[in-house]
């Protein structure tokens, strides 16, 4: 049986920062090096913190890095870790973070493009190749002792469908689209962390396009600049971004992030800049006319009525001032 997995396959105890591994200054100044060269994770030998791990009860968890999903779903289901989940291995264990599925230093070069010695791989990438521990697990356990997990939907409370005397279609199309966008019945309760999280990040996004972007009508097309979309901290990470406007094309909604410039509209890393592109949405022929205004309308109405509290209320799909 593997030795001390945590709840995702990584193994605490011989993770570079766990409290008995980072006693020293050259403790930490090794882990601070290694990090920043293999993982990009840039921190400070003075920033590292002697962490208790995600293996131990909370009530002993003092001190720890992240407030891991995957670690709070295992809890949840209450099992040891997730290799005796019946959704093993799921899509939200696959996705934990980038050395989940890492099998050796080939898959870590073939990856990265970075090349690394026996030792360093051993030191700070196989404590977190998660997924070939849990494997070595799941095949070691018995069909019974494996549990099916519990099941989770979205618990939220919107409003009543829309009662307008103008714009009834167009109204009624808005409010399909705000209660149904990212809502998913029957998950588990890491997937549905996952997806309430993208619900605020893509609600946050419409809602910024409408109140700030500038329309145009004979397009039916909304855009906004990059250093506003920036400056509200909708999201960093470009493929992130691609992800949510990959969803709203299931509602025959099309956006593009358009580059004004050939190169350094991304950090190297692939995240967006604050200039050199825009963000551009349009809405297909389905919405009929008149999407771009009502729903502009809408959102500046709901800002002008409750100031910092309107988000709250478009969240639930309350179309009632309009």
């Amino acid at each position: 049986m593997i030795k001390n997995p945590g709840k995702c396959g990584c193994d605490c105890f011989i993770c570079p920062t766990y409290k008995n591994n980072i006693k020293t200054i050259e403790d930490r100044q090794k882990c601070s090096s290694g990090w920043s060269k293999f993982l990009n994770i840039k921190l400070s030998p003075e920033k590292l913190r002697a962490c208790d791990g995600c293996s131990v009860p909370d009530s002993e968890r003092k001190v720890y890095y992240l407030n891991c999903k995957i670690r709070k779903c295992a809890i949840v289901n209450e099992v040891d870790n997730c290799a005796y989940c019946s959704g093993f291995p799921c899509d939200e264990l696959l996705d934990v973070h980038s050395l989940q599925k890492i099998r050796n230093r080939e898959d870590y070069t073939k990856t990265t493009g970075k090349e690394i010695s026996k030792t360093d791989f051993r030191y700070f990438i196989e404590p977190y190749a998660g997924l070939i521990r849990l494997k070595q697990i799941r095949q070691s356990i018995s069909v019974k002792e494996i549990k099916d997990y519990k099941k989770f939907s979205a618990k939220i409370k919107f409003a009543q469908p829309v009662n307008a005397s103008v714009n009834v279609e167009i109204l009624t199309k808005i409010y399909l689209l705000l209660t149904s966008i990212y809502i998913e019945k029957n998950i588990s309760f890491a997937r549905n962390i996952t997806i309430e999280r993208k619900r605020e990040q893509m609600l946050k996004i419409l809602w910024a396009v409408f109140y700030f972007g500038t329309p145009d009508n004979e397009s039916k097309c909304i855009e906004l600049d990059s250093k506003t979309f920036m400056s509200l901290k909708l999201i960093g990470m470009y493929h992130m971004l691609v992800e949510h406007l990959h969803e709203l094309k299931k509602y025959d909604i099309n956006c593009e992030i358009i580059p004004l410039v050939e190169k350094g509209w991304l950090t190297p890393a692939g995240g967006l800049r604050k200039e050199g592109w825009t963000f551009s949405l349009e809405f297909g022929k389905s919405w009929g006319n008149n999407i771009l205004v009502t729903f502009k309308d809408y959102v500046v109405r709901l800002f002008a009525a409750y100031g910092n509290k309107a988000f709250r209320i478009f969240a639930r799909a309350d179309l009632s001032i309009m």
